[in-house]
């Protein structure tokens, strides 16, 4: 082999060594950004994974918040419809009650006296419901009042009846002072204790 010959195979033998240094470090290099590339990816995914998986638990405990509420406000809604009922029968038990008239008018007079006295007046109108304006009797009313006070009182009854269930409304002779003792008064004074009392009773609240 002549030296020019040996020259270029040497040549050729180093360049071609240098070229599989560089495939060698470039397929390597590759490799890396491959890896690298994968293991972002990997993250990336896991990332994605974390934040759906929170999502979906905070998306579960919203739906879960959203159930208990409902089935409060469910349970709030069948609670006031059977406490509204209670109120309802006291209602009409009250309202059966002054069909006793006997017992009805001691109840009157009672009211009466207490207008009366609350008045500090020898001298009261009465008003009553349209219904009381026929059947009671009202001089055994003013007896009644009379005898409970321990003087003579004079009571005027208003012939205009008033808008109540039962009960009375005692006025001054000038009507500027009014004592209300109805029946409905009387309910809506006592409503949120006997709905307090019915809870307790009911629900143990």
């Amino acid at each position: 082999m002549s030296e020019t010959s040996a020259f270029t195979e040497d040549i050729l033998k180093a360049a071609h060594s240098k070229a599989q240094s560089i495939i060698t470090e470039a397929e390597s290099e590759a490799q890396r950004a491959t890896d690298e590339a994968k293991a972002g990816i990997s993250r990336e995914a896991a990332d994605i994974v974390r934040n759906a998986q929170g999502e979906a638990d905070s998306i579960k405990r919203r739906q879960t918040s959203e159930a208990r509420h409902l089935s409060k406000l469910r349970e709030q809604r069948e609670k006031n419809a059977i406490l509204s009922e209670v109120l309802d029968l006291a209602k009409k038990r009250v309202l059966e009650a002054t069909k006793n008239e006997r017992q009805y008018l001691l109840y009157l007079a009672a009211q009466v006296e207490d207008g009366v006295r609350e008045l500090g007046s020898d001298t009261a109108v009465v008003h009553l419901n349209g219904a009381d304006l026929k059947r009671i009797n009202r001089a055994d009313v003013e007896r009644e009042v009379a005898k409970r006070i321990g003087r003579s009182v004079r009571v005027e009854w208003a012939t205009e009846p008033i808008e109540a269930i039962g009960g009375v409304v005692v006025s001054s002779a000038d009507t500027k002072t009014r004592i209300v003792n109805t029946l409905d008064q009387k309910f809506d004074a006592l409503e949120p204790t006997l709905l307090i009392e019915a809870g307790k009773s009911l629900f143990g609240e």
